[in-house]
């Protein structure tokens, strides 16, 4: 619950700070080398050469300055040794708020006045403190960017907690990037990753930025970091009526200059506003080798004497008054030189990504939950009242419940209303209460019950027969014709509602999935209920894809070739299939079979993946499914195919682990979960798999392992039945690991099992009954915690 609350205020806040934090992040950047860029456009301005005069003193170059610029006093001359260099400086008005930067000739005190980029760089700089919104500082921008800057701090620390590895001391969890990844997997591996690795100079960056946003942030930082209240600088004095007068700087520049020599390359000489009086004079002298602008030295003179009062020395100043000095060069990196420069320089750079990838995230994430929402198409006002008919699903692939749904929303058009029920949930006291009810039932591999309607079948059916005498029902049994035991489940439900006296509202309706039989009766008899005609929820028509890629698995293998094929989405296709969803492919010969996969890619990597094997008949030709996708097509050439929901072997969105069990190409089903854990960034799942030899049915190796550094993956068995080292089943390693599996499912885990019906998963379900007990697992099914997409 924590991690989903955490989750919901980080996009939350994403959607509403990110884009002002990408913007904050851009023009930090240009400012991380604003003097260099400066001196680059204007280079004449800056360094014009050696001067044939000889230097003015400071006093000779702030009268000619203030002369020139009557209404101005000079406030900052920050002097060049160098004298190649020209002088800069600053003038403010005299009276109100106006403001002059720009350079000095030094040897005759012209005026060269701002460079090319000042005005540009003046606007970059009220974007990125308070996004250029009138009121400057005082105004409603600070309070964005302050705020921003809060949601930063937040971002970091929460996508720090979210993304958190099961085993947090394995370093490529943290740090590697997988490039192999596409689509929204991509987008969420660049937005972790890679925030991962800027996220201390991210921290940086919002905790010095709060200096300028918050007053009392900043007393806070500077009475921790020195003890002190406030700066550690002597008050400016009371304001003075008029100008307040000026002592000379000369004489006291003349003693510093012979104390010093040439140990600094640049001194500024400092003075208060025109209106308040100039007690001291001071020097920050800072040397050629310095890393930062800040690191200066400071000498005071006493302006009647001129003599030396005060020197304060950067190297031994305390450390927390160095960070209160040096916060700006703190926040753009230059505290830890040209390094931390261009660090913070790539990582402001990179803020945008996140504001990108975040949205990108988001906007995915709206597409699946409307996708989902729409699976379940009743009408709101058709659940309830109490002649409502009661319709119950039992399915194994989805279908099924697709057809209740969809009948209940036929249904509800019509103005009848309905309630739709898992049939694992149905009891015999529901089925008492009803006046009328419809079940939708499917038929499981030789004649069983769907996984989740197996309590149903054992504890209702087979338990002491219900008085449903006042029950009219209807039944729609689901199956496939080329089973021998068609439809047997549905004919099974139907019988057993006879014998409890209920009165049918029809006669059993059989449809065939394959040929589509029986369809029309269904409809007809939803219409006698009052329901109006539309679609049953069938999937969607058959569209083309594009077959893109085709790999061999197993080369050199003596088993039959397995083939992992790569589908192009047709153009203007929503790519919103989930993992667990089918894949039905037609091939192009008159009248082949439809054939089912299990999708083996989630709708975010962009392409429809499926692992097939390829079927060879007794007579050496190929199967008609198979054949076709595994030889036939062309690559580069469309089939047509279409996706179908299916929400019985869909994952719960819980962030609980998962145990996948699964042999031959059942890795696609379970490789489409991994990939949809890993791209919601949910770790500690557990995959068993199995095949013929390892060194030739290791399908995937490569992802597995990825996911096992990056900690999806916190285990991993696989078995080979033909090496002599190994000669076991899955079925026989679930037996091994009976007690991890307990203490998974303890833990909340779900168990997903994809793969052969005979052998494999029947071995399985037996070695999970044995483990867990008959009704647990029963139990399992019945919360939607055990799943199976078998075949």
């Amino acid at each position: 619950m924590t991690k989903r609350i955490v989750f919901q205020i980080h996009w939350l806040l994403g959607i509403t700070a990110g884009l002002v934090l990408a913007l904050m992040g851009v023009t930090g950047a240009m400012m991380s080398f604003e003097d260099e860029i400066r001196e680059a456009v204007d280079p004449a301005l800056f360094a014009p050469g050696v001067p044939a005069a000889p230097d003015l003193s400071p006093d000779q170059l702030i009268a000619r300055i203030e002369a020139a610029k009557p209404g101005y006093r000079v406030t900052r001359l920050d002097w060049q040794m160098p004298r190649t260099r020209s002088h800069s400086i600053r003038l403010n008005a005299a009276s109100g708020q106006g403001r002059l930067e720009g350079q000095v000739d030094r040897a005759t005190g012209r005026w060269l006045g701002p460079g090319r980029a000042d005005a540009v760089f003046e606007t970059i700089d009220h974007l990125h403190r308070w996004l250029a919104l009138p009121g400057g500082g005082k105004g409603p921008g600070r309070q964005i960017t302050g705020f921003s800057a809060l949601a930063l701090i937040f971002f970091a620390l929460s996508g720090l907690y979210l993304r958190w590895p099961r085993q947090a001391s394995d370093w490529r969890a943290w740090l590697v990037l997988d490039r192999r990844k596409t689509g929204r997997n991509l987008w969420r591996a660049l937005h972790a990753v890679i925030g991962t690795w800027m996220l201390a100079f991210y921290l940086l960056s919002a905790l010095t930025g709060l200096w300028w946003s918050y007053d009392w942030y900043r007393q806070g930082v500077t009475q921790v970091m020195t003890g002190k209240a406030g700066a550690d600088d002597e008050p400016a004095g009371k304001r003075a009526p008029g100008l307040a007068p000026r002592p000379p700087v000369d004489l006291a520049w003349a003693q510093f200059r012979a104390a010093t020599g040439d140990d600094y390359a640049w001194v500024r000489i400092a003075r208060p506003p025109a209106d308040r009086p100039m007690k001291n004079i001071r020097f920050e002298a800072r040397r050629a080798d310095a890393r930062h602008l800040r690191q200066t030295d400071i000498f005071t003179y006493d302006p009647a004497a001129s003599t030396l009062v005060k020197r304060d020395l950067y190297a031994r100043r305390p450390l927390g008054t160095v960070i209160t000095q040096s916060m700006f060069e703190l926040h753009r990196g230059a505290f830890f030189g040209l390094p931390g420069r261009i660090v913070m320089l790539v990582t402001s750079l990179a803020m945008p990504l996140f504001a990108v990838t975040g949205l990108l995230l988001y906007l995915s994430r709206r597409r699946q939950s409307r996708a989902a929402k729409a699976l379940a198409r009743v009408a709101p006002e058709a659940n309830g009242g109490p002649d409502a008919i009661l319709i119950a699903y039992a399915s194994q692939t989805g279908f099924a419940a697709a057809q209740a749904h969809a009948a209940a929303h036929a249904l509800a058009q019509g103005g009848v209303g309905a309630k739709v029920v898992s049939m694992g949930r149905l009891t015999a006291a529901d089925l008492a209460q009803a006046s009328r009810a419809l079940l939708v039932v499917s038929t499981y591999g030789d004649g069983e019950a769907p996984d989740a309607a197996r309590g149903f079948a054992r504890q209702v059916m087979r338990g002491p027969r219900p008085d449903l005498g006042d029950l009219r029902y209807g039944v729609l049994a689901i199956g496939d014709s080329e089973y021998g035991a068609f439809c047997a489940f549905g004919r099974e439900v139907d019988a057993w509602l006879s014998g409890c006296a209920a009165r049918p509202l029809f006669h059993l309706v059989a449809l065939d999935r394959r040929a589509g039989d029986g369809a029309q009766g269904w409809q007809e008899a939803l219409k006698s209920l009052g329901a109006v005609d539309i679609a049953s929820g069938e999937a969607p028509a058959f569209a083309e894809w594009r077959l893109v890629d085709r790999t061999v698995l197993n080369p050199a293998s003596t088993a039959a070739p397995v083939f992992h094929l790569r589908f192009q989405p047709p153009r203007g296709h929503s790519a919103d299939w989930q993992a667990g969803d089918i894949v039905e492919v037609q091939a192009a010969a008159p009248g082949a079979p439809v054939r089912s996969y299990s999708a083996a890619s989630i709708g975010a990597d962009g392409t429809l993946d499926l692992v097939v094997r390829q079927v060879i008949k007794p007579d050496g030709t190929l199967g008609v499914g198979s054949g076709w996708l595994t030889a036939t097509l062309p690559l580069g050439s469309t089939t047509s195919a279409r996706l179908r929901r299916n929400p019985s072997f869909h994952a719960a969105s819980d962030g609980q682990p998962l145990i996948l069990i699964g042999n031959g190409t059942g890795i696609a089903g379970l490789r489409a979960h991994l990939r949809a854990q890993a791209l919601a960034g949910c770790k500690g799942h557990w995959l068993l798999y199995g095949e013929r030899t390892q060194a030739h049915e290791a399908f995937f190796a490569e992802e597995l392992a990825g996911w096992l550094d990056d900690g999806t993956l916190t285990r991993l068995d696989r078995v080979f039945s033909r090496d002599p080292d190994c000669g076991r089943y899955v079925q026989h390693r679930v037996s091994e690991a009976a007690d991890a599996i307990s203490a998974f499912v303890a833990a909340g885990a779900t168990i997903l099992v994809c793969g052969s019906l005979e052998g494999m998963a029947s071995g399985v379900d037996a070695a999970l009954q044995a483990i867990l007990g008959e009704e647990q697992l029963q139990a399992l099914a019945e919360a939607g915690r055990y799943k199976r997409d078998v075949y």
